[in-house]
């Protein structure tokens, strides 16, 4: 079986509070040493930067720190990209800790499966009094076809991988996506573009990772709302692409599944408003 090159790329600001133990735990990876590993700084103050450094001085022929100043994760992990050379790269947040079987496991994935060009792995709570939201507990496999609308929240950045041949054909993340920008999703909106550009996707169990994102139940609402404005502005983009009947039929089963739960979809439609103001504003610019 073919031998999978591996890069792990993570972006942090300010991620002082996890991003030690998060080290602690890649470094625990079996085979850790033979994953590229590239640390992305963006815009911290708090030490985070220092703290990557010396975790890379372990490993300097494969682990380097390196800064980004342009704000957002999307940013941050498109210069992660150009300064990495693994043939399938993998993403955490700062705030996860991998398990020791992350990277082989994640490794077997593609090496299994040459069609295959992204995929999401299990996220646990590290914490049980922390809200559940932006974990995936199941234990179940699923496999999405090509040319397949992805459902919001199959993907997810705490534990990601894309095929680098994936990304190229897809484009990057789009840097007005991701955490420090307005709108959330830009894992799940490059995963739409990966999709339509041919390639098949999944949610695999065996890669996992605990998320230690702190937040409770009131903070977890507001992040919430964020995720949102964040769908309404991916299904506002994709609304002008080839696929827009795909993405239409999405947004209703979106809004049905909100009704269902019981929770505002104003958020959606809003998100979506508010990125077509924004492409609006910057035309005329």
């Amino acid at each position: 079986m073919h031998e999978v090159a591996l890069t792990l790329i993570l972006c942090s600001r300010n991620g002082m509070r996890t991003i030690g133990e998060c080290l602690n735990q890649i470094r625990s990876m079996d085979g850790a040493d033979a994953v590229e590993v590239v640390l992305v700084d963006n815009g911290s103050t708090d030490g985070t930067f220092a703290a990557m450094q010396e975790f890379c001085a372990a490993n300097p022929a494969l682990w380097r720190a390196i800064l980004e100043t342009k704000p957002g994760n999307s940013a941050g992990r498109n210069t992660g990209i150009a300064a990495s050379s693994g043939e399938v790269i993998l993403f955490i947040d700062d705030d996860c800790y991998p398990d020791r079987g992350f990277a082989s496991a994640w490794r077997a994935i593609f090496a299994g499966d040459p069609g295959l060009g992204f995929g999401s792995g299990r996220i646990l709570p590290y914490d049980a009094r922390q809200s559940p939201l932006g974990c995936n507990t199941s234990t179940t496999t699923q496999i999405l076809s090509q040319s397949t609308f992805v459902q919001r929240g199959f993907v997810q950045g705490s534990n990601m991988a894309f095929r680098r041949q994936c990304l190229t054909d897809a484009g990057l993340f789009d840097s007005r996506f991701g955490a420090g920008t307005p709108f959330a999703g830009e894992e799940w909106e490059v995963a739409v573009r990966a999709s339509y550009a041919g390639w098949r996707g999944g949610y695999f169990p065996e890669p996992s990772v605990a998320h230690d994102h702190g937040r409770f139940d009131s903070e977890a609402f507001v992040r919430g709302h964020y995720y949102d404005i964040g769908a309404g502005a991916v299904y506002a983009k994709h609304l002008l692409t080839a696929h827009a009947p795909a993405t239409v039929v999405e947004i209703a089963r979106d809004i049905r599944r909100q009704i269902r739960k019981r929770a505002a979809v104003g958020p959606l439609l809003g998100g979506a408003v508010q990125y077509y103001s924004t492409m609006l504003r910057q035309a005329r610019s």
